[in-house]
């Protein structure tokens, strides 16, 4: 009996240890833990775009020489500062400063023979407006001696017609009569004279004009020649300024120099090589300029817009924080700039999701600590818009 009724007994449960009961508040508080971590997880996703395929971006630029030459002193170094116009490096130059200090002695020389060409043409004018002068005067003088020349033919006709008079009234006789007749002639004869040497002076006053004249002759051009030879001496001085400009601005380019203000990020020469026109020196970038370069999957980029905001996470400082906002949204894929396109000869296809170039800049941060082509997680927020 006692068997029977012991065993239709109920069990009664053992009360929970203290140590079991903590164990349980820790795994569901652990479990509501990971459900609400995985629940915030799940939301950032559907809230961000996140990559980590992306690098701190800058403008590089890259200093050339323009002419060919020596490298004769380099005194920069990788990370140096630069400043716009600052020295970089210094090309052999002296056959340069040869032929400038060449060119300067003919700028030198036509100034010089443009000078005594202006005297020249002083002193010509001179010598022209004396022969000129002269040249008048004389035939101011011819022209006095006509006018008496004709008072003499004049009286000499009077005295022969009086004396013709006489002779036919037997007053006079024939010998008076042919001296008078004579001095006629002779009269006739001195003014023709006069007056053909008054048509001479005036050829001569013609020729004075242009440079030839009768007495002394010009010792130098006529004005107006010097003058034409005067202009071929100033495009002369002209084509030697040009040319001495143009070894000044070879000279000067034998010193290369800074565009810009930069940090030096690599050099590519040495004191001693010798440079071809165009062969790169140095690449530099202003460090003030920089952002990030992320490539996003095809598949996310219908969620971004420009201005959205972007949290950057520097794989070189993670206890970092830098943000920025979207800028650029690319608008083809990486794979279309590659150096070698894929093809597909065989008609396999596989399919690859496309990457798309978005740039992001760098607003709140130091941007001391960054360098291009550090690597950096972004996280985008689609939810805001600028």
């Amino acid at each position: 009996m006692t068997d029977k009724s012991a065993a239709h007994k109920p069990r009664q449960r053992m009360p929970l240890r203290a140590g079991q009961a903590t164990r349980v508040l820790v795994i569901l508080a652990l479990l509501i833990a990971g459900a609400v971590w995985l629940g915030q997880w799940f939301w950032y996703r559907q809230t961000h775009v996140v990559e980590d395929n992306a690098t701190i971006t800058t403008d590089l630029v890259t200093v050339s020489s323009r002419l060919p030459g020596q490298v004769q002193t380099l005194e920069i170094r990788e990370g140096d500062e630069l400043t716009p116009g600052q020295p970089i490096a210094l090309l052999y130059s002296r056959p340069e400063a040869l032929e400038l200090a060449s060119h300067h002695a003919r700028v030198a020389r036509s100034e010089a023979q443009l000078e005594f060409e202006g005297r020249q043409i002083q002193l010509a004018e001179k010598q022209l407006t004396g022969g000129i002068a002269n040249a008048r005067r004389q035939l101011e003088t011819d022209q006095a001696a006509l006018k008496v020349a004709e008072a003499e033919r004049e009286d000499a006709e009077q005295s022969w017609q009086r004396s013709e008079r006489l002779f036919r009234s037997g007053t006079l006789s024939a010998q008076q009569r042919d001296r008078d007749y004579y001095n006629l002639l002779s009269a006739r004869a001195r003014e023709e004279q006069a007056r053909q040497q008054i048509d001479l002076r005036r050829t001569e006053l013609a020729n004075a004009y242009q440079g030839l004249l009768s007495g002394a002759p010009m010792t130098l051009p006529t004005p107006d020649l010097l003058r034409a030879r005067m202009s071929i001496t100033r495009q002369n001085l002209r084509e030697a300024r040009t040319e001495l400009k143009q070894q000044q601005a070879v000279l000067e380019d034998m010193t290369i120099r800074s565009p810009s203000s930069g940090i030096v990020t690599r050099t590519f020469v040495e004191p001693g090589e010798y440079l071809a026109a165009g062969q790169p020196i140095l690449m530099m970038h202003d460090p003030a300029n920089l952002w990030v370069e992320a490539k996003v999957k095809e598949t996310a980029i219908r969620k971004l817009a420009p201005g959205q905001p972007v949290a950057i996470g520097v794989d070189a400082y993670p206890d970092r924080t830098f943000k920025g906002r979207v800028m650029v949204i690319g608008r083809a894929a990486t794979s279309q700039f590659a150096l070698i396109p894929s093809s597909n000869p065989s008609g396999n296809f596989t399919k690859i999701t496309q990457r798309i170039p978005v740039r992001i800049s760098i607003d709140e941060g130091d941007l001391t600590l960054l360098s291009p082509g550090m690597m950096v997680v972004i996280a985008i927020n689609t939810t805001q818009d600028d």
